[in-house]
C-alpha cells in the first residue's frame, strides 16, 4: 500500500504589516509581547480574573508530583505558588474565589481547588480517567471515559460536597468540556453535542468532525478547532459556518464578545465576524494554551507565561488566486463528484465505534453551508453522479479478516430525502459507474463479475468477467469498460460483444468519445524505503478509431488510483507530484496546476479543480 506523505496545506499566506485594527482602552497596555513569569519547568494552561493571571505548570512528570499552580498579579511582581507538590495539573478554570485545575498520576485523576488567596488543596473529584471538566457557580462538570465498557459519562458535582450525579451518557471518551448558564457541551464521536445541566436526552449540534477539540462558548456560540479550521454553531443549534480555515499549526482557541483568538506556530491571531484575520503578535515557538480578558491575551510556552495587548493587530493578506476551502473537518474523506453546481464526497471512519457513521454530502461550488444526504453508512465510497441523484458502494461489515459480504448499492436525490438501497449482500470494496438508464458495479468472491441494475427497478444481471475482481470500470454512451487480469476490456451495452482495447495491466481508467485512458505504474522502489524517484509510472491513451495506443507522459511515483479529464486535459495527484498535474489528452509535457498539496481524491469542471486533503479533512477548489 503507499505511504501518503502528509503535507499541510500551504497556502502562502503573505503576513502584511498595516495600521493596528482599533485602539487599546488603556495607554499603559504594550503591543509588544512581554513575560509575566518564566523559569516554569513545563507550562500547561493559563487563565485570568480582574487583577490576577493563573496557570498551571506540569513538572517534571506526574510520578514526580512537582507540579505548581501559580498566580501573578497583572501589575507584577514574583509569581506565588498557590498548590506544590501536584501531579501534573493541566486543564484550569476560575471561579469568583478559587482555582480549580486537572491531575493526576497514571490510573486516576482529580479535579482539585484551592482558594485564589492560598490555603489547603481540596480534592473534588477523583476517576480512572477524568478526561476534561468545567465549573459553573454551583457545580463542578466533567467527562469520565469507562474504556473497559466502552463509553463515558458526563458528571456533576455540588461544590458544596455530595455524591456525583450522571449528567448524560456519550458516545465515548469526550476531551472537551465547556458550561454555560444553562447547558453542558462537550465533543464525542458523534459530533459536537449538549444537554440540559439538568440531564436528559443529549442534542448534536453538529456532526462528527476531524480531529475536534478545543471547545470555547461565548453568550451565543460554540466553537471549536477541526483540523486546520475554527468552526462556530449557535448554542441553540442551526448551520455550522467557518471562523477561518487553511490556517498552518493550528494550537487553541480563546473567544471574547467581539473576537475568535488563537495561536499558530510563530503566531497570535485574532479575527472579528465578517473580517480579515489579523496578526496579533509574533511570537516564538508554539505556544500552549490561550487565555483573554478584556484588554489582553496571555499565552504560554513551555516554560514562560506572556501576554500582549488584544487590540494590536496587522492585517493578513491573501493571494488573488488563493484556493477556496469549500468544507473542513470531514473525518476520512472517501471519494469527492461535481456536477454543475454542487461539490459531493463521502467520508468512511474505520474505528469500530465510528464505522457505521460515514456521510454522504454536498456543499455549493460557491461554499457555505454543507448539506448532510446520507448518514450512518457503513464506509461509504465510489461516489458517482447522474443529473439527479448520487450513488455510491457502503462497504458493510467486516464478515471475516478483509472479507466484506453485506455491502449495497445506494443512491439518493441530490435534493436529499431517504437513502434507498439498490442491492443488498454485494462484495465490498467495488467500483462503481452509472449511465442515462443502469447502474453497474463490480463484485469480488464467489460471484465474480459486474452487476447491471436498471435505475427503474427490477434484478441485477451478473456480466461474468475473467479475473477475480475488476478494479476500475467505466462507461460511455456504447460500451461499458474495466481491467480484467491484464487487459482492459470493452463490451457492447447491454452484454454484447467484448473485445481487448488494449494488453495492459493498470489502475483507474477513464473514457471520453475519443479514447480510453489509463495510468499504469511502470518500476517501483528498488529498497524498503520508498523513493519517488526510483518509482515511475505513466499515462496512456487507447484511441477508439483504432490507432495503436499513445503513451502520453511519464510521472514519478506509484500510478494514481484516479483520474480525471475535462474536455482537453487529463489530471492526476499522487505523493510523488507535489501537487496537482495535468497533460494534454494528445499528449505533451506535464504541467503543474496545483502545488504544495497532497490531494487524495480529485474532480474538475469547466473552470476549476476540485480536491480533497486527507490531514486536515478538507475539500478544496482551485483555478485549473
Amino acid at each position: 500500500m503507499n505511504t501518503l506523505r502528509v503535507r499541510l496545506i500551504a497556502f502562502g499566506l503573505a503576513l502584511i504589516l498595516a495600521v493596528a485594527c482599533g485602539a487599546p482602552p488603556r495607554a499603559e497596555i504594550s503591543n509588544t509581547p512581554t513575560a509575566i513569569a518564566t523559569g516554569n519547568i513545563r507550562t500547561w494552561a493559563v487563565a485570568a480574573d480582574a487583577a490576577n493571571i493563573y496557570w498551571t505548570d506540569c513538572g517534571d512528570s506526574p510520578a514526580a508530583k512537582n507540579g505548581k499552580v501559580l498566580r501573578a498579579a497583572k501589575t507584577g511582581g514574583a509569581p506565588i505558588a498557590l498548590a506544590s507538590g501536584e501531579a501534573c495539573p493541566t486543564s484550569i478554570a476560575l471561579d469568583a474565589t478559587h482555582v480549580y485545575w486537572l491531575g493526576g498520576a497514571t490510573g486516576t485523576t482529580a479535579i482539585a481547588r484551592v482558594a485564589k488567596t492560598g490555603g489547603a488543596v481540596e480534592r473534588l473529584a477523583r476517576g480512572s480517567d477524568v478526561r476534561a471538566f468545567a465549573v459553573d457557580d454551583a457545580n463542578v462538570y466533567w467527562t469520565e471515559c469507562l474504556l473497559s465498557v466502552k463509553t463515558a459519562m458526563v458528571l456533576k458535582q455540588p461544590k458544596s460536597g455530595g455524591e456525583p450525579v450522571q449528567v448524560a451518557w456519550v458516545s465515548d471518551c469526550a476531551n472537551d468540556l465547556a458550561v454555560d448558564d444553562a447547558g453542558v457541551f462537550w465533543i464525542d464521536s458523534l459530533g459536537i453535542r449538549r444537554v440540559a445541566k439538568t440531564g436528559g436526552e443529549p442534542v448534536t449540534l453538529a456532526p462528527p468532525q476531524f480531529q475536534p477539540r478545543n471547545l470555547v462558548l461565548d453568550d451565543a456560540r460554540a466553537y471549536w478547532i477541526g483540523g486546520a479550521t475554527i468552526f462556530q454553531v449557535p448554542k441553540t443549534g442551526g448551520a455550522i459556518s467557518v471562523v477561518v480555515s487553511g490556517q498552518k499549526n493550528l494550537g487553541t482557541l480563546a473567544v471574547d464578545t467581539a473576537n475568535v483568538y488563537w495561536t499558530t506556530a510563530g503566531a497570535l491571531m485574532r479575527i472579528k465576524s465578517g473580517d480579515a484575520p489579523l496578526l496579533v503578535a509574533k511570537v516564538e515557538g508554539m505556544p500552549t494554551a490561550i487565555a483573554v480578558d478584556d484588554a489582553q491575551l496571555y499565552w504560554t510556552t513551555l516554560d514562560a507565561v506572556m501576554r500582549v495587548s488584544k487590540w494590536s493587530g496587522a492585517p493578513v493578506a491573501l493571494r488573488a488566486d488563493e484556493p477556496q476551502i469549500l468544507a473542513a473537518a470531514q473525518e476520512g474523506l472517501n471519494a469527492l463528484a461535481v456536477d454543475d453546481a454542487y461539490v459531493y464526497w463521502a467520508t468512511c471512519r474505520y474505528e469500530p465505534e465510528k464505522y457505521g457513521r460515514g456521510t454522504v454530502a454536498r456543499v455549493s461550488k460557491n461554499g457555505g453551508t454543507l448539506t448532510v444526504l446520507a448518514s450512518n453508512q457503513q464506509c461509504p465510497g465510489n461516489l458517482v453522479l447522474d443529473a439527479t441523484h448520487a450513488y455510491w458502494i457502503v462497504q458493510g461489515p467486516e464478515t471475516g479478516p478483509n472479507d466484506y459480504r453485506r455491502g449495497a448499492v445506494m443512491r439518493v436525490s441530490k435534493t436529499g430525502g431517504e437513502p434507498v438501497a439498490l442491492a443488498t449482500n454485494q462484495n465490498g470494496r467495488a467500483a462503481l459507474a452509472v449511465d442515462e438508464a443502469n447502474v453497474y458495479w463490480t463484485v469480488c468472491g464467489v460471484e465474480r463479475g459486474i452487476f447491471q441494475l436498471a435505475k427503474s427497478g427490477g434484478a441485477p444481471t451478473l456480466i461474468p468477467v475473467e479475473t477475480t475482481c475488476p478494479n476500475s470500470l467505466a462507461v460511455d454512451a456504447t460500451h461499458l469498460y474495466w481491467h480484467d487480469s491484464n487487459a482492459i476490456v470493452k463490451m457492447a451495452k447491454p452484454s454484447g460483444a467484448r473485445q481487448v482495447v488494449v494488453t495492459s495491466a493498470g489502475g483507474s481508467i477513464a473514457v471520453d468519445a475519443a479514447a480510453v485512458y489509463w495510468a499504469r505504474t511502470e518500476r517501483t522502489a528498488r529498497t524498503t524505503y520508498r523513493s519517488c524517484a526510483e518509482e515511475r509510472s505513466a499515462l496512456y491513451a487507447a484511441p477508439k478509431d483504432g490507432r495503436a495506443p499513445m503513451r502520453l507522459a511519464e510521472t514519478s511515483g506509484y500510478a494514481p488510483s484516479r483520474i480525471v479529464m475535462d474536455e482537453t486535459h487529463l489530471f492526476w495527484a499522487n505523493d510523488c507530484t507535489n501537487g496537482i498535474i495535468k497533460i494534454p489528452k494528445t499528449g505533451g509535457a506535464p504541467i503543474q496546476v496545483i502545488s504544495n498539496i497532497t490531494a487524495q481524491h480529485l474532480a474538475v469542471d469547466a473552470t476549476s479543480v476540485y480536491w480533497t486533503v486527507y490531514p486536515s479533512g478538507m475539500i478544496v477548489k482551485g483555478v485549473k
